[in-house]
């Protein structure tokens, strides 16, 4: 016979598995430094996506003035100033990326977690049943 508190406990982990647990289960095959560098990673690449976009919106706004503001300016100046900006850019940008995939590392490894000590209590319920 299934006792209701088992059965109010495999519905809430089958919930969980449905909702939260499609996230945060694949988040937890991984080491966190495993998971926060891939993640960074990914996040470089967008972010030099982002910035060559930014840069190219920026050519094309000064298209009209751009011979003059390259007359006047001395070329390796210019790719000096814009690689400490793109530099600057994605520091901020992975600084914020490390701070956001740890915490959300965190956040997997206590909700799997209790997911794991409610899958234990759902065994030790079974376990009790079988014995009677």
């Amino acid at each position: 016979m299934l006792s209701e508190e088992r059965i109010r406990l495999m519905t809430k982990m089958a919930s969980y598995e449905a909702g939260e647990g499609k996230e945060y289960m694949p988040i937890k095959q991984y080491y966190r430094r495993d998971y926060v560098s891939y993640e960074m990673i990914k996040t470089f690449i967008t972010s030099t996506i982002s910035f060559g976009i930014l840069f190219l919106c920026w050519v094309i706004h000064r298209m009209d003035d751009l011979a003059e503001f390259l007359a006047g300016k001395d070329l390796l100046e210019l790719a000096m100033s814009i690689g400490i900006k793109y530099v600057i850019f994605i520091c901020i940008y992975q600084g914020i990326a490390f701070f956001v995939y740890t915490k959300r590392y965190k956040r997997a490894t206590a909700s799997v977690k209790e997911f794991y000590v409610t899958l234990k209590k759902v065994e030790r319920l079974q376990e009790r049943e079988d014995w009677k």
